[in-house]
């Protein structure tokens, strides 16, 4: 059932937050809203198929909603204010404690291709002691991250007196936080990470290379709307399948390049180049959510909250629309036509 505060919280959102593309009413489409809070490279299939206008190729009038903190996404998608959400995974599966109504229905990317990235001054891993990072939430990929790196390091935040400040918002919060002085390190994606070492911001750790695989972006729903609108859940997936399609196909470089970088704020070709090899080598061709990922996750995410333990990662993976997809040819044919 919505809630006065859940209605409140929404309209306050779409009152003072950018809604990205027009939206053109036609009896033919289905309206609907599609939000998140990440606006990182991550985000780059969607940002793809709005503007190549795969949405309304499978008959969705959608507003894409950017807002501002993760939990206010999974708020207004339990609430029914938007029907579909790109959330992290750690916000994904703190949202399930408690049998909350969500399902994560595809995955975005898979392995891990961040960097730790420290203020100026810092020059080895060791300087972190009792240093501050940045993270948009507890139990964040910017906090997940960060976490994993430290134990890859083999350095105990807790006996290193490490601090994790929250700054709500998008990464370039956090890259403010960082440029400012505000937090001494924080983790960067891909191309960004790379960009903020070759301005001076040295990589503490680097993932990129390491092979480690986590579930970083979910594509997510309730179970509510997946049962009660099914083709409404499998058109949003036939178009971001299709937008993955078209922007890992090397003839499109120069249109997906320049939406990336647009996006990004990138005007260095440079940087552009390297966001676009990032995203086109890290995007999973058939995105489906990774149960034995999310374990592993979980098993990180525990120690920040033990409540975790209490969530079966399989209940809140849904496979079924994706197998649909691939056994009907549906992403072969994607591909072929590429």
């Amino acid at each position: 059932m919505k809630t006065k505060s859940s209605r409140l919280v929404f309209h306050l959102v779409i009152a003072s937050v950018i809604l990205c593309g027009p939206s053109f009413a036609h009896p033919a489409f289905i309206k609907t809203n599609f939000a998140s809070s990440i606006t990182g490279e991550s985000m780059s299939a969607v940002w793809v198929a709005q503007e190549q206008g795969l949405f309304r190729k499978y008959g969705l009038d959608m507003q894409f909603i950017i807002m501002p903190r993760p939990p206010l996404t999974i708020a207004a998608m339990i609430a029914s204010e938007i029907d579909m959400a790109v959330t992290g995974p750690g916000t994904f599966l703190n949202a399930s404690i408690g049998g909350v109504d969500i399902v994560g229905i595809a995955n975005f990317f898979q392995k891990l291709d961040y960097t730790l990235n420290g203020r100026p001054e810092l020059k080895k891993p060791e300087d972190l002691q009792g240093k501050r990072i940045a993270i948009s939430g507890t139990g964040s990929t910017s906090h997940i991250v960060p976490l994993l790196a430290l134990q890859n390091l083999g350095i105990d935040p807790n006996q290193a007196k490490i601090s994790f400040i929250i700054i709500p918002g998008t990464e370039l919060n956090r890259r403010m936080a960082l440029e400012s002085g505000i937090a001494d390190a924080t983790s960067l994606r891909g191309a960004m990470g790379e960009l903020y070492r070759n301005k001076g911001y040295p990589a503490l750790f680097d993932f990129k290379g390491s092979n480690t695989t986590m579930p970083q972006t979910v594509v997510s729903t309730t179970r509510r709307t997946a049962a009660n609108k099914p083709q409404l859940v499998e058109a949003y997936l036939k178009a971001i399948i299709e937008g993955i399609a078209f922007m890992v196909e090397p003839a499109n470089k120069e249109v997906v390049s320049r939406i990336v970088a647009s996006k990004l704020r990138l005007t260095n070709p440079a940087d552009a180049e390297e966001a676009y090899q990032s995203v086109v080598g890290s995007y999973e061709r058939i995105p489906y959510p990774n149960l034995d990922g999310m374990k592993r996750l979980q098993t990180v995410l525990i120690s920040i909250n033990p409540k975790l333990a209490t969530v079966r990662p399989e209940t809140v993976v849904d496979n079924s629309f994706i197998n649909k997809l691939e056994s009907s040819g549906f992403i072969k044919g994607i591909y072929k036509t590429r």
